[in-house]
């Protein structure tokens, strides 16, 4: 049986926000994304990375490098707080990076 894909913004009630002049789905902030933060990545171990100088801004590559796939960048920003990826990621940042098993 194939398992149906549900998207992050359908499951969490994201608060609409303004970024750069345009309209955006604000996981971070909304109260139903925090609870799961709260209740599940504070329970994991968390390595420490710093965001090279060739992976800056690119939150899919510093995803691939660290799980071997780009599809869980999202679970990095979470992480730290990150909703601008293109321009908090920079050269030198410290990162938790979630142990997922």
């Amino acid at each position: 049986m194939a398992k149906t894909f549900t998207s992050r913004f359908d499951t969490y009630e994201a608060v609409e926000r303004l970024h750069r002049g345009k309209p955006f789905k604000d996981l971070v902030n909304s109260k139903t994304w925090k609870r799961f933060i709260i209740d599940n990545l504070t329970s994991f171990t968390y390595k420490i990375a710093f965001v090279p100088a060739e992976m800056e801004n690119r939150a899919d590559l510093i995803s691939q490098a660290a799980y071997g796939t780009d599809r869980l960048w999202w679970v990095i920003c979470s992480a730290n707080g990150v909703i601008d990826p293109m321009t908090e990621l920079v050269a030198g940042k410290e990162l938790k990076i979630p142990i997922i098993q």
